[in-house]
C-alpha cells in the first residue's frame, strides 16, 4: 500500500519545522554565547582604561524571542568616582545582534571625593546601534530624572538624548528636555519649559579618559549648532562654540536671539549672581540693541562671550565667571 501523497507533505514539513527549530535554538545560544564574550571584552577594554567594571550576580533570560543579562549590584570605579547601582538589563535581539538595549530600572549613585549624587530615574533606556562600519547610533530616554546634590534636587521630565558618529571626527548630539526645575534660577514659577541642543563634539576619537585635562584645553570643543530655551514667556535662540583654556577658563562665543534677554538677567539678579548695577548696564545694551535692530529692520540678535574668567554681553565686561578646574 502506497502512502498518500498529502501524508508525504506533513511528514517533510514537520520535519522541516522540526529542523528549523533545531537551528534557532542552535542559532540563539551561539548569539548567547557571543554575548557573554562581548560583555567580558568591554570589561577589559575598561579595566585598560583604569576603569573597573564589576557586578555581583548574573541572570540570563528571554528564551526564545531575545536574550536578557540582568546584572545586579554594579560599580563602576574610575579614580576617586564611584558609580553604584542596583541592576542593569541589557536586552539582545538574536536577529540583530548589532543592536543592543539597556535598560535601568533604579537609582544611581554617584559618589565624587566627599561628594554624593543621587540620580532618581524612571526606567531609564537606552538603545545601541553599531553597523558594519563601526558607526554608532545611541539614544537615552527616560520619562523623568532628578538628579539630588548638595541637598537640591534638580529635576528633568521627558528626557531625550542622541548620539551619532560617521568618518568624521565629529560626535553628533542631539539633547531634548521638558520642564526642568534647577535651584536655584529655574525652580517652581521659574521653570524651563522646553529645552533643545544639537551639536556636535569636536575631536572626540581622541579623547582619552586618562588625560582629559590635556584634550579639553588642547583639541576638544562643543560646537552648538542650535539651542533653544523656553521658560515663562521667555525664547532663547542661537548657536554657540564651548571650549577651556590651559587655565580651564570657560572661551565660548555665543550668538543668539531672545523676544525678553532682560529676563534672563533679572533673574541672575534675584538670586544675586549679578548686581543691581550690572543688570542696568546689561538692560541699556539689550535696549540699544533691540531699538537699533527695529529701525533697520532686522531680528535682535546679541553676542555674548566667555574669555579669561569673565562674561562679556555685546563686547562690554559684566560678571565674572567661575573657573572650572576645581570642578574637573
Amino acid at each position: 500500500m502506497h502512502k498518500a501523497p498529502g501524508l508525504k507533505i506533513i511528514i517533510i514539513t514537520f520535519i522541516i519545522f522540526l529542523f528549523s527549530i533545531a537551528l534557532y535554538i542552535i542559532w540563539y545560544f551561539q548569539i548567547e554565547k557571543i554575548s557573554a564574550q562581548e560583555l567580558k571584552s568591554i570589561q577589559n577594554q575598561l579595566l585598560n582604561k583604569n576603569i573597573n567594571f564589576t557586578w555581583e550576580q548574573e541572570y540570563k533570560s528571554g528564551f526564545p524571542y531575545r536574550i536578557e543579562k540582568e546584572l545586579n549590584n554594579i560599580n563602576i570605579k574610575f579614580k576617586n568616582i564611584n558609580l553604584s547601582t542596583e541592576k542593569l538589563k541589557i536586552i539582545y535581539q538574536p536577529w540583530n545582534k548589532n543592536h543592543v538595549i539597556f535598560l535601568i530600572p533604579n537609582n544611581i549613585t554617584i559618589q565624587y571625593g566627599q561628594e554624593r549624587i543621587i540620580v532618581n530615574n524612571s526606567k531609564l533606556l537606552a538603545s545601541l546601534i553599531i553597523d558594519k562600519f563601526f558607526h554608532i547610533n545611541a539614544s537615552i530616554v527616560s520619562d523623568e530624572i532628578s538628579f539630588n546634590f548638595l541637598k537640591k534636587n534638580y529635576d528633568f521630565n521627558k528626557v531625550e538624548m542622541h548620539l551619532k558618529t560617521s568618518d568624521e571626527d565629529e560626535l553628533r548630539f542631539a539633547i531634548l528636555a521638558d520642564k526642568l526645575l534647577l535651584p536655584p534660577l529655574f525652580i517652581k514659577k521659574n521653570i524651563i519649559n522646553a529645552l533643545y541642543i544639537d551639536g556636535d563634539l569636536i575631536n572626540y576619537k581622541n579623547f582619552d579618559i586618562n588625560s582629559y585635562y590635556s584634550w579639553l584645553y588642547k583639541e576638544g570643543g562643543i560646537n552648538i549648532k542650535n539651542f533653544k530655551l523656553a521658560f515663562n514667556e521667555t525664547n532663547l535662540n542661537g548657536n554657540a562654540f564651548l571650549s577651556l583654556d590651559k587655565n580651564f577658563d570657560i572661551q565660548s562665543t555665543l550668538s543668539m536671539y531672545s523676544n525678553n534677554l532682560d529676563n534672563m538677567f533679572a533673574l541672575l539678579e534675584q538670586d544675586k549672581f549679578i548686581s543691581k548695577n550690572t543688570l542696568k548696564k546689561a538692560s541699556l545694551i539689550i535696549k540699544a540693541i533691540e531699538v537699533t535692530s527695529e529701525l533697520s529692520n532686522q531680528k535682535a540678535t546679541f553676542s555674548i562671550n566667555i574669555r579669561s574668567g569673565y562674561l562679556y554681553l555685546m563686547g562690554i565686561k559684566l560678571i565674572e565667571v567661575p573657573n572650572l578646574k576645581s570642578f574637573l
